[in-house]
């Protein structure tokens, strides 16, 4: 597709994919480029602000018109939807902390749960079984009003994420398709800033590569 050429107007896709309480925005495209058969990275330019620049993150209300859901639906589903805030515990929040840290519960504990959601391929009963929780509670701790106190800290970048990039660098991809090949092929979200600047540092490093064509 041209990169210049304006897009049709947003209509919802054929394929209905319910949002999963607790993901990510990006895992939610996903999952809706995959249904439809699209390639994930061209439904992510599409679902960006205009001008659709590459490597930008979709905007939550071409989401919804895609989807076919309102930006309210969204917005009380998917983990990243609203601003991150710090929470104002109500009485019925603080019994429910309470409970939470009864049973093992603990914010660093609550807070991975949330994490390891956004981007889970599991529904929400795996997910309550695999950390041994109720369902109930789970659907509590990954909505909107229950948010980690302390967020929890941005994991190292993958050894075999950061060998990829390399291989696509001496391969000789661009920054953008290398990007492009994570979301399609590979079903994993990076920033296109992380892949560019990576090949910024394998350029000051190595030799002169191959150029490729694609």
């Amino acid at each position: 597709m041209n990169d210049n050429l304006p897009f049709p107007p947003l209509v919802p896709l054929p394929i209905d994919v319910r949002p999963r309480l607790g993901e990510t925005t990006i895992n939610y495209v996903q999952r809706l480029a995959r249904a439809n058969h699209l390639k994930t990275s061209e439904l992510i330019r599409i679902l960006a602000p205009p001008p659709h620049t590459i490597g930008q993150k979709p905007a939550l209300k071409r989401v919804a018109m895609a989807s076919g859901r309102s930006t309210e639906v969204l917005a009380l589903t998917l983990a990243d939807a609203t601003p991150a805030h710090l929470p104002v515990w109500t009485k019925p929040d603080l019994q429910l902390r309470n409970h939470a840290s009864l049973i093992g519960l603990g914010f660093n504990k609550t807070g991975l749960i949330k994490h390891e959601a956004g981007g889970s391929k599991q529904s929400l009963r795996q997910i309550a079984h695999r950390w041994q929780v109720p369902l109930w509670l789970l659907k509590r701790i990954l909505s909107p009003r229950f948010p980690n106190e302390r967020p929890v800290p941005r994991s190292a970048m993958p050894e075999d994420t950061y060998q990829r990039i390399k291989r696509h660098y001496t391969q000789g991809l661009t920054a953008t398709q290398s990007w492009r090949s994570f979301l399609d092929d590979h079903d994993t979200w990076l920033t296109l800033t992380t892949v560019t600047k990576l090949y910024l540092d394998f350029a000051s490093s190595t030799p002169a590569r191959p150029r490729h064509s694609k």
